[in-house]
């Protein structure tokens, strides 16, 4: 599905498409302003840094009207771990830091269901993932499972398992999955128009006759926040700051689903940028 955008002003046409939506689980953490952007760069801090954020994933001064809080627990002066909570007060995510302000992970990223059995884990090594991104049942048992590191074959394939362990062949039918979409609802659709509303051509780029395409991907969790925002592909690093800011200003969403309860979804979405 192609969208396309004409901006007069600017003379050019930014076209952006959800070309590649595939689902997997990974659990939550804010949507607009992270620990990695929250948390200060410097050399002095203290043990544990306590953040609170509002229903939208918006930093908030204190505990009152808080949605939720993390906690920043520091290793050194730049890396450490960040425990994300539900409501309620329970662990909700476990994501470990080599180095907060630059957004690289290293350990294995764990969530948690609100009863306290595992939900998901995802192994990274500094450059990004490795492996499969999986996803359990209360059971234990593998529930999703999606190919995400650089390491696996380019063949590697993802799956989703009935509670018995086998495979389902239907996994991502309509019956079963029910995608994200802004608050004001939409569909996928309205998630790709929102952002495609909010990229805007640098300066920079059209100064230089700069074009091309970038692909970003993100994730929306299973509680509607955007998270691991990241460039996957791009033609000049003089788009990436634009982009990147578009998908994170899409605020909290309505989360997809999968048979009735709320799971996460990973985007990889393309948006070109042309001169006319």
């Amino acid at each position: 599905m192609l969208f396309c955008l004409p901006i007069n002003a600017l003379r050019f046409s930014c076209l952006l498409a959800l070309a590649t939506c595939f689902f997997a689980l990974v659990c939550p953490a804010v949507a607009q302003q992270s620990p990695v952007d929250a948390v200060a760069k410097t050399a002095t801090v203290p043990a544990t840094k306590t953040l609170y954020f509002d229903a939208q994933g918006r930093q908030i001064a204190s505990a009152e009207g808080a949605d939720h809080r993390e906690d920043v627990i520091y290793r050194d002066s730049v890396g450490g771990t960040v425990r994300v909570y539900y409501p309620s007060g329970k662990l909700r995510r476990v994501v470990p830091y080599v180095h907060f302000a630059y957004g690289i992970k290293y350990g294995s990223e764990t969530s948690f269901y609100e009863t306290g059995e595992l939900k998901s884990r995802c192994d990274y090594k500094g450059e990004g993932p490795v492996g499969y991104y999986q996803q359990y049942y209360r059971s234990g048992n593998v529930r999703y499972r999606t190919p995400l590191g650089k390491d696996l074959p380019k063949d590697a394939k993802g799956g989703a398992f009935g509670p018995d362990g086998q495979a389902l062949t239907d996994a991502y039918s309509k019956e079963h999955l029910k995608m994200p979409t802004m608050r004001g609802g939409g569909g996928s659709a309205a998630i790709v128009q929102a952002v495609q509303l909010a990229v805007r051509y640098p300066v920079e780029a059209l100064r230089s006759q700069i074009t091309g395409k970038v692909f970003v991907g993100f994730m929306v969790d299973d509680c509607g926040f955007v998270r691991d925002v990241r460039i996957v592909k791009s033609p000049s690093p003089v788009f990436n700051a634009t982009v990147m800011a578009a998908v994170a200003s899409l605020g909290r969403l309505t989360p997809g689903e999968y048979d009735g309860e709320t799971a996460d979804l990973f985007f990889t979405v393309p948006i070109t940028f042309t001169i006319r």
